[in-house]
């Protein structure tokens, strides 16, 4: 699997275009990436429980055992 080349935007933020047909054009979205990982899986795996509330996701809190 080729991987996919990282970009730079004025700001200094990383990441990596994904491509997308509408109407039969083709269009590119930006998605952000730290440390190589989209920036939402990066978040979802190195969050804390209290980031969590502070943000209202309780759907991600990891429950007791």
């Amino acid at each position: 699997m080729k991987k996919k080349k990282i970009y730079k935007d004025k700001k200094g933020r990383e990441y990596v275009k994904e491509a997308y047909f509408v109407g039969g054009k083709q269009k590119f979205r930006r998605i952000f990436v730290i440390d190589s990982i989209p920036a939402d899986k990066y978040y979802e795996q190195n969050a804390t429980d209290i980031d969590h509330v502070i943000n209202e996701e309780y759907w991600l809190i990891k429950g007791e055992n």
